[in-house]
């Protein structure tokens, strides 16, 4: 078979990368990257490999809109599987693409849920401190489609960040994209706001390791443990500092109420983790529920890969600081008044969601937002 040359490679790369679903697509290459935190080095994954390929989904609107309303939780369920399944399936069609149309090899980067082991960290913190074989958020940098954000997820002037990235590694020295001039966060610090966790700082910066692409320093929020917003980011936790709110989750405690120095100790860490799944004072259907969640994430873990997640398993409950921040200031105020005022969750004793919630005029009301099989067809489930 007749190689192609680069230039017809990378426009072929891109027209699929965009026929697959995706709406962003960059080229970066390693020199950008040299003077990145280690998880920007590509050679860890490929070995000689000079370029990175990155692309996005962003979250639909609408989807938002009834998320953050406690509408339903359904359609940001069906965006952030086909976000990571379909960066993960993409990323194979391109890597064969290339091995087969060129002489140059290629690595599919795994979309979240692969973490590099540590082996210069005790053991009791090791899960508490992560970082990816290869960051697509530095790549997606390198290649052109934004800048880190406060919350350090990447924002796009297009679409802001509350998006999912999919990307390819490869030997071809392929022509990178022109970075983007433009860092368009404006710290308006919704995400901060948002987060039930107290996960990263409002005000201080991260300083533990410089984030340097192409010659720009990025600069983000200071980061507290992994622990904590995991436990709000899965759904076991999640309510506002005024008690008005919660995420898509019975866990009516707020995780600010706990101190750096709290989430640094282990014993307390792990006493919460029992807390969650093991306490006899926990009603039942809480507790299972929280087991649930366990038992999903405890697939992941073992997959490593979210691109190959059962869609039953995926649960967006929280995701709050990525989802809220996209690309229009105004609509981002919007979103934010309706969390603010879409009221709590609750689990009945057959452990199915509902919400209670004041409406316009002060009266609470109670409704049920569908459930999976409620909300999506018989056929259009069994696709998933």
């Amino acid at each position: 078979m007749e190689k192609m040359n680069l230039n017809n490679l990378k426009d072929k790369i891109k027209q699929i990368v965009l026929d697959e679903g995706a709406k962003l697509v960059g080229v970066g290459n390693q020199e950008r990257l040299k003077d990145a935190p280690p998880s920007g080095n590509m050679d860890y994954c490929l070995p000689g490999a000079q370029s990175c390929i990155i692309w996005a989904y962003p979250n639909p609107i609408e989807a938002l809109e009834n998320y953050f309303s406690k509408k339903e939780r359904m359609s940001i369920k069906k965006a952030q599987q086909i976000g990571y399944a379909g960066a993960w399936r993409t990323a194979l069609i391109i890597s064969e693409f290339i091995e087969k149309n060129s002489d140059h090899k290629a690595f599919p980067v795994i979309p979240n849920a692969k973490y590099r082991p540590r082996e210069d960290i005790p053991d009791y913190i090791k899960g508490d401190i992560r970082y990816p074989d290869f960051s697509l958020r530095y790549g997606a940098v390198a290649a052109g489609l934004g800048h880190l954000g406060w919350s350090g997820n990447l924002v796009t002037k297009e679409y802001g960040g509350s998006l999912y990235l999919g990307g390819v590694l490869t030997t071809a020295p392929l022509e990178s994209d022109p970075m983007a001039k433009e860092n368009h966060c404006n710290k308006c610090k919704i995400c901060s706001k948002v987060c039930t966790t107290g996960y990263f700082s409002e005000n201080e910066q991260e300083d533990m390791q410089p984030v340097i692409i192409g010659g720009f320093k990025e600069t983000y929020a200071k980061r507290g443990t992994f622990s904590q917003c995991g436990i709000g980011c899965a759904g076991w936790y999640g309510l506002s500092e005024d008690g008005t709110w919660s995420t898509w989750t019975p866990g009516h405690l707020c995780l600010k109420e706990f101190s750096e120095k709290d989430w640094s100790n282990h014993d307390f860490r792990r006493n919460l983790f029992n807390k969650i799944l093991a306490d006899n004072t926990i009603p039942e259907n809480i507790r299972k529920f929280n087991q649930v969640i366990a038992r999903s994430f405890g697939k992941v873990a073992a997959l490593e890969n979210v691109g190959l997640r059962p869609f039953t398993d995926t649960n967006p409950r929280c995701g709050n600081c990525n989802f809220i921040c996209i690309a229009d200031p105004k609509k981002r105020k919007e979103l934010y008044n309706m969390l603010i005022n879409s009221g709590k969750v609750y689990i009945d004793k057959e452990g199915r969601e509902f919400v209670k919630k004041d409406d316009k005029n002060g009266n609470e009301i109670t409704y049920y937002p569908p459930t999976e099989n409620e909300f999506f067809t018989k056929e259009e489930f069994s696709n998933r």
